[in-house]
């Protein structure tokens, strides 16, 4: 059975493709910090909605060498349309977890930025 829980769906089955994104997009000084699950080696690289209070996000790249790291920054980097050197891997270089800093954005452009790059996967639906 497939949990429906993170994109808000309500126990009557009226789906609400939304997910909040709140928790995984916080303001720190100069800009957002961004919470994210990051699965390398996936069929395409694409944002896909939450995964335990963090953003999930897919990559085609290995986790060899930094590759994910670089396809990941590079993907947040084309959704929120930032150059990609105002992204910063701030943690979680060798995890699934990371924290990621965009200089120059605020939350409310971020979350708007990525809930336009992950409605095309909820017209999908």
């Amino acid at each position: 059975m497939r949990n429906y829980s993170t994109f808000g769906v309500s126990p009557d089955l009226s789906p609400d493709l939304s997910p909040d994104l709140s928790p995984a997009v916080r303001d720190v000084p100069g800009g957002v910090e961004l919470s994210v699950f990051c699965q390398p080696k996936a069929a395409r690289s694409a944002l896909v909605g939450m995964h335990g209070g963090a953003l999930k996000a897919k990559v085609k790249a290995p986790p060899v060498e930094g590759k994910a790291n670089r396809a990941l920054l590079e993907l947040l980097s084309g959704a929120l349309a930032v150059p990609p050197g105002r992204l910063t891997l701030v943690s979680g270089e060798q995890s699934r977890n990371k924290r990621i800093r965009v200089d120059g954005v605020d939350a409310a452009t971020a979350i708007g930025a990525i809930m336009a790059a992950l409605a095309p996967l909820s017209a999908d639906r």
